[in-house]
């Protein structure tokens, strides 16, 4: 593969990241706030962590879960950060309900 044909799949795959992105920061603001979402795109901001920027994807698409299972948007966000799964979390918050 020739290094310019490597440099465009590069590109695509980071725009379609940067895509998916928006698309998930997009459903996070429908279900709470765009304040929130920009908030948590902040908080989760990979620049700031030691994890990709995969992992910031995965992560902010869990806290769309947690949102729209109901959980409150402070605690949703303070949850994905911890390293447990999405049903994990919703588990233990909904015992906590209990």
């Amino acid at each position: 593969m020739a290094m310019t044909e490597i440099i465009k799949q590069l590109e695509k795959e980071i725009l379609q990241q940067r895509e998916d992105e928006q698309r998930i920061l997009n459903e996070i603001a429908a279900v709470v706030s765009l304040d929130f979402a920009q908030r948590a795109a902040g908080v989760l901001d990979p620049r700031k962590h030691f994890y990709s920027f995969e992992a910031y994807l995965i992560l902010l698409d869990n806290l769309k879960v947690l949102l729209y299972a109901g959980m409150p948007d402070d605690l949703a966000l303070e949850s994905v950060q911890c390293g447990y799964d999405v049903e994990t979390i919703l588990a233990i918050w909904r015992l906590s309900k209990e």
